[in-house]
């Protein structure tokens, strides 16, 4: 009935029902969507308004994008460049905004490359490179493999001169890259595509621009933050090691070296990027919450006093240095000091009550006998310190 409201997470659930369902169809039945694509569709369609009725429109396009790509993958035709045009005409009809061909052109695109039709696919990729940075890295991979054909084929040399004008397009391409600076896994993030050959093209030529632009801090960036997105560690160690060595005082690099060395339970390692920032930024408060954090995390008293020391010259907010007094505490088990830290909290966050409510309700807890529901608790009150304690000091981390 179309009268009943649903939340829209209960709605997204169900979406996600639907296209499990449609995907192992798909794997199942792909011959027989190929040959007649029209029916498969009016079959979605009508799926969808039996089962959602009241999508809304971008839900709606969305569940059709995620659908045609999987048939688009699954596909006998998907090198047939006219077939394929044709499944995306389909799709569009059955889309409510149908002002962009946005999905087909990129899919095109990206099939044209593993074609080898990489003029064509520059075509239909170029108008779509500020939406996502790995169609613009994509473009100059395209570039970069034309120029080599053709300086091949012309007889050029091999000297660095000559690699370097072959592979001047491409690098064009990774400069528009910097001055577009479009995002990091949009097409993934908004469940519209996510094929790993685009990422085979981003990191050769991330590589490349790494190599020519050794003073260009940007391209370090976007691989940082593509392999922090995609969990690759390997390839964050990678490139900060890199960035490290050619940024030693880039606050970004160190503090995403910082929250790596965190993840791997690195404390000398963690240790040592603290210093490092305190070296640099001997004023500021973040290394300094940095250090505080690691105090809490090992309940090392000496640390601990240390930082807060230096916290108090450099005038940390009383209403942080409370929950950091008050996690220490907590952390370190001294259950009577704990408790007087939650009273000094009720004082000063006397207008943010809701939050002090829900840290209270967590902190009751950790008085319970089962162990397992003590470490939840305390991980939750760290958390949730922690999450406070960067809105405060208007730190940006990837993770």
């Amino acid at each position: 009935m179309r009268d009943i409201w649903q939340p829209d997470a209960v709605i997204k659930a169900k979406l996600e029902q639907i296209k499990k369902t449609y995907f192992e169809y798909i794997n199942q039945n792909i011959e027989t969507i190929d040959t007649n694509v029209p029916v498969f569709f009016a079959q979605l369609f009508a799926t969808l308004e039996k089962s959602v009725p009241d999508l809304s429109d971008e839900l709606h396009d969305q569940f059709i994008d995620n659908i045609t790509i999987h048939v688009f993958r699954k596909s006998r035709k998907a090198d047939d460049i006219v077939a394929v045009e044709k499944l995306f005409d389909y799709a569009m009809r059955n889309k409510r905004n149908r002002s962009s061909n946005a999905l087909c052109h990129i899919s095109l695109g990206l099939r044209m490359i593993s074609a080898g039709r990489y003029t064509d696919a520059i075509n239909k990729l170029v108008p779509y490179r500020n939406l996502d940075a790995s169609i613009c890295t994509a473009v100059a991979y395209c570039h970069f493999v034309l120029s080599t054909q053709q300086s091949t084929s012309h007889g050029m040399g091999d000297t660095p001169r000559h690699r370097t004008q072959r592979a001047l397009p491409a690098r064009e391409q990774m400069i528009e890259l910097v001055h577009m600076r479009p995002p990091v896994n949009w097409l993934k993030e908004m469940n519209i595509y996510d094929d790993p050959v685009i990422d085979k093209y981003f990191w050769f030529m991330i590589r490349q621009a790494i190599e020519w632009f050794p003073s260009e801090r940007t391209f370090l960036v976007y691989g940082v933050e593509k392999a922090t997105k995609d969990q690759r560690m390997d390839l964050r160690e990678e490139i900060l090691g890199l960035a490290i060595e050619r940024f030693a005082n880039d606050m970004f690099f160190l503090r995403e070296s910082y929250n790596l060395k965190m993840e791997k339970r690195d404390a000398a390692g963690v240790a040592g990027v603290v210093k490092q920032m305190c070296q640099y930024y001997p004023d500021e408060l973040e290394p300094i919450y940095y250090g505080l954090k690691v105090a809490i995390i090992t309940t090392k008293v000496e640390t601990y006093h240390r930082f807060r020391k230096l916290a108090l010259v450099n005038r940390i907010p009383q209403n942080m240095l409370a929950l950091l007094d008050f996690a220490f505490e907590m952390v370190s088990g001294n259950v009577p000091e704990t408790r007087v830290c939650m009273d000094e909290i009720k004082q000063k966050f006397t207008h943010d009550q809701f939050f002090v409510t829900l840290l209270e309700y967590v902190a009751s807890d950790l008085h319970s006998s089962d162990e397992k529901k003590v470490r939840q608790a305390k991980k939750a009150l760290i958390d949730s310190i922690d999450g406070y304690c960067l809105t405060v000091l208007k730190i940006k981390t990837l993770t």
